[in-house]
């Protein structure tokens, strides 16, 4: 029986638990690579580095984006934890969190 491994996961939240993005990052060989982005669109690599740098600079813009597009008018109390409550996490195969964790009220 093969078991399979849970993708690494980049995701953007905001403060009210939204998922805003999600970059799926999954070995599928040797040296074989593949980036989900939000269960539609695939991207194939050849080294992990590589596929994390490509779903970190996803996020990144995807944050980016959305901070610029806040509909807040610029109200300096948006957002508790990040700018506009726009935050990148990551969590491995292990459901182990590598940024913390998204805080809601």
């Amino acid at each position: 029986m093969r078991t399979t491994t849970r993708p690494y996961e980049v995701r953007v939240w905001n403060e009210v638990a939204d998922l805003l993005g999600l970059w799926e990052i999954q070995q599928t060989g040797k040296d074989r690579y593949v980036v989900t982005h939000d269960h539609r669109e695939e991207t194939p690599f050849g080294d992990r580095d590589a596929a994390l740098s490509y779903a970190r600079f996803g996020a990144e813009a995807l944050v980016e984006t959305s901070r610029r597009d806040c509909p807040c008018e610029g109200d300096p109390d948006c957002g508790v934890w990040e700018p506009h409550g726009i935050s990148v996490q990551e969590v491995t195969p292990e459901l182990s969190l590598i940024t913390p964790p998204l805080l809601c009220l």
